[in-house]
């Protein structure tokens, strides 16, 4: 646990008693776990996005260069990978 000996968590305990009181610290406690248990629960319930290619239009045809191969949009003038200019045909 973060390389914390029992030794240094009594030290923090007894620090934190001193600070916050012996009254205090069983509040403290509560609303620590209850905000660690919804952090846990909402990032459980998050689904991740599809990630989708940056720069391209879902559901659009996309074509090769012809110099490198990579793929590009149908309405790019030049090649993002070797920027060499398409010809019409490609």
């Amino acid at each position: 646990m973060f390389g914390l000996g029992l030794p240094e968590l009594l030290v923090i305990l007894v620090i934190a008693l001193l600070v916050f009181g012996a009254g205090r610290l069983p509040e403290i406690g509560s609303s620590l776990g209850k905000a660690i248990k919804g952090f846990k629960d909402a990032s459980d319930k998050r689904d991740p996005e599809p990630a989708e290619p940056k720069g391209q239009v879902p559901g659009a045809a996309t074509k090769d260069c012809p110099q490198c191969g990579r793929a590009v949009t149908p309405d790019a003038t030049f090649c993002p990978g070797c920027g060499k200019k398409l010809s019409g045909s490609a």
